[in-house]
This record gives structure tokens, sequence and C-alpha cells, in this order.
């Protein structure tokens, strides 16, 4: 890929998954015969061109607008149906709570964000209480907020005008970070080791996730053993031309048990169809491991590529964090904040060798490596090493506190990978909070754990309403 006027490499941006988000646009027709011709066909086209802001960017479920409690009853019905990360409320007009009420009642326990959609940008010189009325979402948003918090379900609320494009870019970030927690919401994890016995601050109970809806299934010894030795020569063979077709590089010698070892984690992952999780090279069931004796890189690495994030040394609540960042911002980098640079005001990020392709810079600049600064019992494995995309980014952690989750993140931006040598994904953040060995303190205090996730972008407004439609801590730094 050329250099652009800049000198750096042009690089696409990662992929962002389209949420499914149902919407609620209901109306009021208790005015209607005083309202005069053409109204109530006016006020419908507002729902109409809530559906198309929204299906730019995610896939819509749309009853069509509510009028009646006949409508609402369908709708909710309709939702039933669906699998739905979020759900929009886009009232059309002042309209009582009820008929979203009954709505939402097929989507319980589903991120909602309220979008005051107000449709115009200036009101007329001498408006009528009619036209008034054409403009009324406010109310019915004050309407349905004040039933929902007396009711124990709070929303975050977009006033996003229809015609102001800054204001629907916030929006559709809202939207995006409800919907990723909506997306994690009644998901399975996948578990391959137990965490380091030293890792006090990597561990999570059952009890801790199901706060945040999901379920983790561990894999023994035994059933990743059987996977791996299931795996034959031909399979672990395509399993290295799969990688070589998408421009990774030619695999060092002996990465044939590195590839069968990945073979064997797509089919446990798929097998429990989890969206996620965690492994621990660093223990009995890999390295260590008579039948395995290698780590898991290029097996996590490779999983990465269709979307399944997966953390290291058992780390759990990394991997929630993990699953957050790629639903955000379609790339996720499992990493450590190494060390602040005094001289420079940098922070050092650096994975392993099982880092996220979809943050290589350019984009598929991808080397395959041996793994020689984790070696097992039958040899070194393979690990993937390249140049973190520059820009805007954002690090984020999860971890259970007490009775709840701390979300925290800090934003910033990728300047530079410096550390070929490393062998793995690196980069220098600069924190938009200042100098890293002051935000450092700031970090450590937080309650962030020394795993993060690393995301492209600055995601601060999406990690919001995230943190709020999971009901945990938000924490920024």
């Amino acid at each position: 890929m050329g250099p652009t006027p800049t000198g750096r490499p042009s690089a696409a941006p990662p992929v962002v998954p389209r949420p499914r988000v149902g919407l609620i646009a209901p109306r009021y027709t208790f005015f209607d015969e005083d309202m005069g011709d053409g109204f109530a066909a006016r006020v419908r086209g507002i729902a109409d061109r809530c559906v198309t802001t929204l299906a730019a960017h995610a896939d819509v479920v749309h009853p069509g607008v509510i009028e009646t409690e006949r409508d609402a009853r369908a709708a909710r019905e309709a939702f039933r149906r669906e699998r739905l990360d979020a759900v929009v409320y886009a009232p059309t007009m002042a309209v009582p709570a009820p008929l979203g009420l009954t709505v939402l009642e097929g989507a319980p326990g589903t991120p909602l964000v309220i979008w005051n959609c107000v449709p115009v940008q200036r009101m007329a010189a001498d408006l009528s209480q009619a036209e008034a009325t054409e403009n009324s979402t406010t109310v019915a948003c004050l309407m349905l907020a004040n039933v929902l918090l007396r009711r124990g379900r709070p929303a975050p609320v977009v006033t996003a005008p229809l015609g102001d494009p800054a204001a629907l870019e916030r929006l559709l970030r809202v939207i995006r970070g409800a919907a990723a927690a909506g997306a994690l919401r009644g998901k399975l994890l996948l578990r391959i080791g137990e965490p380091q016995e030293t890792y006090l601050n990597v561990r999570s109970t059952p009890e801790d996730l199901a706060r945040l809806g999901v379920r983790e299934v561990s894999v023994g010894a035994d059933e990743l053993d059987d996977a791996f030795t299931g795996v034959d020569d031909l399979s672990a063979a395509a399993v290295l031309d799969e990688l070589r077709a998408v421009g990774w590089g030619e695999p060092p010698p002996g990465s044939a048990r590195a590839a069968r070892l990945a073979q064997a984690i797509r089919i446990l992952v798929d097998r429990h169809g989890v969206v996620g999780g965690t492994v621990n090279c660093h223990g009995p069931l890999l390295r260590f491991s008579s039948t395995v004796g290698i780590p898991a890189c290029l097996g996590v690495a490779r999983e990465a590529l269709r979307g399944v994030a997966l953390s290291c040394t058992g780390d759990q609540p990394a991997g929630v964090a993990l699953f957050l960042a790629r639903r955000i911002a379609g790339a996720a980098l499992y990493h450590e904040t190494y060390a602040p640079e005094p001289s420079s005001g940098l922070m050092l990020v650096a994975a392993g060798g099982e880092g996220d392709p979809a943050w290589a810079e350019p984009p598929g600049a991808v080397a395959i490596e041996a793994n020689d600064h984790y070696p097992g019992r039958h040899g070194e494995g393979a690990s993937v090493s390249f140049a973190l995309r520059r820009g805007p980014a954002t690090m984020l952690s999860m971890s259970p506190i007490g009775d709840t989750w701390h979300l925290v993140w800090a934003t910033g931006e990728i300047v530079e990978s410096r550390y070929r040598h490393m062998r793995g994904p690196n980069g220098m953040f600069r924190y938009d909070a200042g100098d890293a060995t002051r935000v450092s303190e700031a970090w450590i205090s937080s309650g962030a754990t020394h795993h993060n996730a690393l995301a492209p972008g600055r995601r601060d407004v999406e990690l919001a309403a995230a943190a709020e439609a999971l009901g945990v801590r938000p924490v920024a730094v």
C-alpha cells in the first residue's frame, strides 16, 4: 500500500460490526382532528427519516409507526422474535408513555436509547399551536424517561435534530456503545486454563460474570487434548495456507504444531458457540502440557481475524473488555501498559504474540514468527508481530470490584511503533489527559487491571453508553 502525502501508509479503518437495533416510533392520534390536512402524514414521515438515518449504520427492525395499543402489541411480539442488541425510542411528536412501554415488554433487559429526534432546525416565525405540535418530540421523551426512572430502567437520552450531522454522529456513537453491551448479554465466553495462581487482579467468579449477563464455559485438559490430537496434518497445513492467503507471510519452520493448535481452538470456539473468552498459555493445558506443549498465540490471532477476541493468562475480565472494543471499534488489542517514558510523556503499550491483526499498519502486514519468548515442552510454537496503526485510540479495562464492575478508559493516540525486536505488536501511546508519567497514577488507581484492550478511535462516548447499559461504574481517566 503506497504512502500518503504525510509519508504514512494509508490504512483502511477496521470493519465495525453492525448492531441489530429495534426502533420504536410512536405517534399520538388524539389531536388529529384539530391539526388540519396532512398532519398525520407529515408526522409519520419523521419515522421514515429516523429509519433512513439508522439504517446506514445498523440493521434496523422497525415494525412501523405505533399509533394504537394494537400496533404496540404487534411491535412487542415482533421484538420478541428478534435478537436485538439495542432499542431506540424515537417519538415522532408528543405522545404518552404507554405505547412505548408496551413495545419495550418485547425486549426486556435490552439496552435502550431515547432519541429526541427534533424534526426542524428552525421553527416558523409565526408559530401556531398545530405547528408546534409537529415539533414536540421533547415532550414525549420527558413522558417516557420519567416513567422509566420510576421503574428503575434509566436510559441515555440524545437530542439529535434530523438535520444536524454532528448531533446524529453522537447519537450513533451512543447507540453503538449501548449495542455493544446488548450484544454481550446472554452470551457464552470460553475459558481454556485457569488464571495464573498469583494474578489476583485478573480473576472473576461466575457471580461476577452473571452481573454482566454472561456465562463462562471451561474447557478441560481432556477436551483440549482430544481436539488437538484430532487435527490431522492436512488440516494443519490448510491453516497455514489460509494465513498465507491473507498476507501474513511465510510461517517459520516448525509452525505445523501451532497450526494444529489453532484449528483445535477454532473447533472449541465453534463447538461451544462462544463470542470470546480467554486462554492461559502459561499453565498445564498449553505450554506445559505433554500433549500440546506450546503457547496458543497463533490460534488466538487467527480467531481475531473473524472477530472472536481471546485474552491471555486466563484473564476473563480482559476478555470482556476485548469483546466491547471489538464490537465498538472493529479491533481490540490485548496489551499491557508497560512503562511511561518521562522524556517524551508517552506510554509503551505492548502485546505478546497474540495481537489482533485488525490493528496492523498497513492492513495485513502481519509476520508469523517463532515464539521464542515463551517456549513450551514441545517447542516455540508461533506468534504474530506487526506495527500498530497510528492515530486516535482508546485503552479500556473491565474489572469486578465490590458488588459491581469498573469500566475504565483513557483516550489518546498511537504515535509510533518502535520496537521490532520485541517480537510482538507494540506502540507508543499519548494520553489526551496529559503526560504518561502523571496519567499513569490515575490509571493505576482507577481499578484497571494490568491487561487492557486497545480500540481504534476515541471511544469515550461509546464506552460511557456501554457502562450505563451494563449497569457498571464508568471511570474516565
